[in-house]
């Protein structure tokens, strides 16, 4: 049984968790949006779409019951049929302007360059470390952080980033290191040493205030709760002491 205090293969493990979360959070907007696309279909009615929406439906079901980062492939293919369909939609309509049939001929090409990369990128994803026991270890501890309370849990600190604020990201807080869920299902594994967060600004004793997230290489600008920050001070200054990963 793995040692999860056993950092380094954590942090291994992690895009492979990383690209699944993603493959698992698509798949969610696949079975909306082709549940959705099957409506407008039969509505139409328009059997293409109904195909379409379809297709859509089943790769998010797959994906969700057989999560997998062979499930970009999946994705890929889905998204590129969608976007076949979007390009060529004008052929079944009888009433199609030229404005209409360019915007979605550029819709559909969006689509398929997605779709396409999407699958290029999966051959990438293969060639990452492939531990199972480190993966299942790993995603065990991402599904306990995703339940704890943030108010209430010292472990526990979140901020926002994006427009309007749209993007949630936690991190918890961990004796052996930060883990962090970010925007996009990332997860990112980062040492005591190699993980910052500055305030930007003065208004520090606000109730959310601007900050500047530093892991490794990676920057993120956003706001925390005033809260949340002194708890990581505390945390980053050896000031409080969590409990290990494992606990």
């Amino acid at each position: 049984m793995l040692d999860l205090s056993d950092w380094n293969r954590l942090d291994d493990a992690a895009f492979r968790v990383s690209i699944r979360r993603s493959v698992r959070h698509l798949a969610w907007y696949e079975v909306a949006i082709g549940a959705a696309v099957v409506f407008c279909g039969v509505g139409a009615p328009l059997m293409p779409l109904v195909v379409v929406g379809a297709v859509l439906v089943c790769a998010g079901l797959w994906n969700l019951c057989r999560t997998s980062i062979e499930g970009m492939v999946v994705d890929g293919v889905a998204v590129i049929l969608t976007g076949a369909f979007s390009a060529s939609a004008w052929m079944w309509m009888d009433d199609a302007r030229a404005t209409g049939i360019a915007r979605g001929i550029f819709v559909g090409a969006m689509q398929i360059v997605w779709g396409v990369r999407r699958i290029a990128f999966h051959r990438t994803a293969r060639r990452a470390v492939n531990d199972p026991d480190a993966i299942a270890g790993l995603e065990a501890v991402v599904r306990d952080l995703t339940k704890r309370n943030a108010k209430t849990d010292l472990g526990v600190i979140e901020f926002r980033t994006g427009p309007l604020g749209r993007h949630r990201n936690r991190i918890g807080l961990y004796s052996e290191g930060a883990i962090g869920l970010l925007e996009g299902q990332a997860v990112r594994l980062e040492r005591r040493a190699d993980i910052w967060i500055e305030a930007q600004g003065t208004g520090v004793r606000s109730h959310a205030i601007k900050v500047r997230v530093q892991m490794s290489d990676l920057t993120l600008d956003g706001r925390m709760a005033a809260e949340y920050f002194q708890r990581f001070e505390h945390w980053k200054l050896g000031m409080w002491r969590p409990g290990p990963i494992a606990a």
